[in-house]
């Protein structure tokens, strides 16, 4: 581990522990690539005790992908309450995530999109609990956003089930409400192109993440949480959300 990654790897536990975001960071710990990014997420993951239970994976046709780990703490029920003192942006992102039925581990030819459907046992609806640990998020460097796990705080799971055959998310509409009252409505918002793309990128990219996750790859049980569909809305403290996705369920969390 360089000293750049431990450096910023130990700012930003701090950041979690404290609650105290990141105003700044000196020019010798700040990533200056996505290795160091990803390399600081896995080294703070390990700082911080946590065991891999989903993932966060992003991007958009043309553009590099991203992903984060998700520890099985922070993955919660629908219906979850979350403390608000704990809360400082109380960001909320409606998703739709898959679980895997079989573990992808490394191996010498790329995972497709075509392989990704075949391991994947349900698709669910999520939450996705937005909360950063810098200052100035979201206007940010996009390396400091990615070393930062990409805003995540955690996941509520909603409905799950098996995945449709007919799965097309450019005629899906989605729903979010704060306390029962519409904060967004649309349909086929999801920017993410085909999410089993995005899924194929991740497979091929975590067996090579660092530390604890290094050689993992992604495992049986695993969530993953393919983007939103709203781009982020925000709540506050006492808050009630539920997000629809009509035909496919719901899922609701409320800041208490």
């Amino acid at each position: 581990m360089s000293d750049r990654v431990s450096a910023a790897a130990q700012r930003l536990f701090k950041a979690f522990g404290t609650g105290t975001p990141i105003a700044d960071l000196p020019a010798a710990e700040a990533p200056q690539t996505r290795d160091d990014a990803f390399a600081i997420q896995d080294a703070t993951f390990d700082l911080l005790g946590r065991k891999v239970g989903a993932w966060k994976v992003g991007g958009s046709p043309g553009t590099e992908s991203t992903a984060s780990p998700i520890a099985t703490s922070k993955i919660y029920p629908s219906g979850q309450v979350l403390a608000s003192a704990e809360h400082r942006n109380f960001g909320v992102e409606a998703e739709i995530a898959f679980r895997l039925g079989q573990d992808l581990p490394q191996r010498e030819t790329d995972y497709g999109p075509d392989d990704i459907r075949a391991a994947v046992s349900d698709m669910i609806v999520a939450i996705e609990i937005v909360e950063s640990r810098l200052l100035n998020w979201p206007k940010t460097d996009p390396l400091w956003a990615l070393m930062d796990f990409q805003a995540n705080d955690s996941l509520v799971l909603g409905t799950e089930m098996p995945v449709p055959e007919a799965l097309d998310f450019s005629t899906q509409p989605v729903r979010l409400l704060f306390d029962d009252t519409v904060a967004f409505e649309d349909t086929g918002t999801f920017g993410g192109g085909d999410p089993f793309v995005l899924m194929a990128w991740l497979a091929n990219h975590a067996p090579g993440r660092t530390g604890s996750l290094k050689g993992r790859g992604l495992k049986a049980g695993d969530v993953v949480t393919t983007g939103s569909w709203n781009g982020v809305h925000f709540a506050k403290a006492g808050t009630a959300a539920r997000i629809e996705f009509a035909g496919l369920g719901q899922a609701d969390m409320r800041f208490g």
